[in-house]
């Protein structure tokens, strides 16, 4: 009996474990896509604009969730670093408008926080 608990313990723990391969590649994958994208593609075709906020988005997001191994945290960030770009990419990104937006973050994460300790 005990060596097929060890097996099934085993089994689970290797189901726990994250494999950061996979997530490795899609995140260089992303960023020399992002990279080609500034590159190669004229800024006036047509969907270059959205396509490029969805792959910053995305490249910032399996980056920072791979760093900091919280995925939440990696999403919070994205969506603050991706927002801020927005808003320089039609004009209106400014001091007081990145303050605002660390302001949401901040306030989230505490709010995420308090709320993971309860």
């Amino acid at each position: 009996m005990k060596p097929v608990n060890k097996q099934k313990q085993r089994q689970e723990n290797r189901k726990k474990r994250k494999n950061f391969l996979p997530t490795l590649l899609l995140t260089i994958l992303l960023w020399i896509s992002l990279f080609f994208l500034i590159y190669f593609v004229e800024p006036d075709t047509f969907g270059v604009v959205p396509l490029f906020f969805f792959l910053i988005f995305f490249a910032f997001l399996f980056s920072f969730a791979t760093l900091l191994a919280d995925s939440r945290r990696g999403l919070s960030i994205s969506v603050f670093l991706t927002l801020f770009l927005i808003l320089r990419y039609f004009g209106i990104g400014n001091i007081l408008n990145l303050l605002l937006l660390l302001g949401l973050f901040i306030t989230s994460e505490v709010y995420f926080l308090k709320n993971k300790s309860s």
